[in-house]
């Protein structure tokens, strides 16, 4: 993991070069989202100060984590916390060197931003409930976690046509929508997963297929990246 960090950073590094060149405007708005998207920071409509995108796994965090991220708040003199839809924690009016001195201190303690934007799979989505909802069939929250975990190591890798979305709902209350996404795993009373596939919430929203029942839990991630090689030849 230590090398891997050490890898981010240098990523972090080019970045800041980026940055400064959009700044600069030796790069496009279009060249510099290409390149910042997948780091987990925009542009904000001033084009001056910038957004990030901090991936709080499956919406867990740790106190540490909270206080870190409250530190970056009253470091840089921030009005406000953004926590979004897919269980992240934004940060915006930042300028470029800010952000790149957060996502080298957040690497450092093991808050990352890598692939929390552009076309990579994006933060796991898991119910808010999972583990203490009486109705549960069991708290998947490991499993939730353990793909987060999967994602984040592989980021540097993937070449996708757009972004992936994965979640995984513990009960029949279906809180996250694991139905209405990329790729859903709804937990089952008997201990397994059944699997929807190529759902969605947008503009013109479809529930997913249903592609597998009855799915072991320790072949979850074989799923995963089944999904991510058709997503890669067929998600556009």
């Amino acid at each position: 993991m230590e090398s891997y960090k050490e890898f981010l950073k240098s990523e972090v590094q080019e970045f800041r070069k980026a940055g400064h060149r959009f700044l600069e405007k030796e790069i496009s708005k279009a060249e510099f989202k290409g390149i910042s998207g997948g780091m987990g920071v925009y542009a904000q409509q001033d084009q001056k100060s910038f957004m990030i995108r901090l991936r709080t796994p499956s919406g867990l965090i740790s106190k540490e984590h909270l206080n870190l991220i409250l530190s970056y708040v009253h470091k840089y003199g921030l009005e406000k916390v953004h926590l979004t839809t897919r269980q992240a924690v934004q940060l915006h009016d930042l300028d470029i060197d800010s952000v790149c001195d957060i996502m080298e201190d957040g690497i450092n303690h093991d808050l990352f931003t890598r692939g929390g934007g552009g076309n990579f799979p994006r933060n796991v989505s898991l119910s808010p409930l999972a583990g203490v909802e009486k109705a549960e069939a069991f708290d998947v929250t490991p499993y939730a976690l353990q793909v987060g975990n999967y994602f984040l190591g592989n980021a540097p890798s993937y070449k996708l046509p757009r972004k992936l979305k994965v979640c995984f709902s513990n009960s029949p209350a279906n809180r996250p929508h694991a139905t209405f996404r990329d790729l859903g795993f709804a937990a089952r009373e008997d201990g397994l997963f059944d699997v929807y596939s190529a759902g969605g919430l947008g503009a013109n929203p479809k529930m997913g297929a249903l592609v597998a029942e009855a799915v072991q839990p320790e072949d979850i991630l074989y799923y995963i990246k089944a999904m991510v090689k058709t997503f890669t030849a067929y998600g556009d």
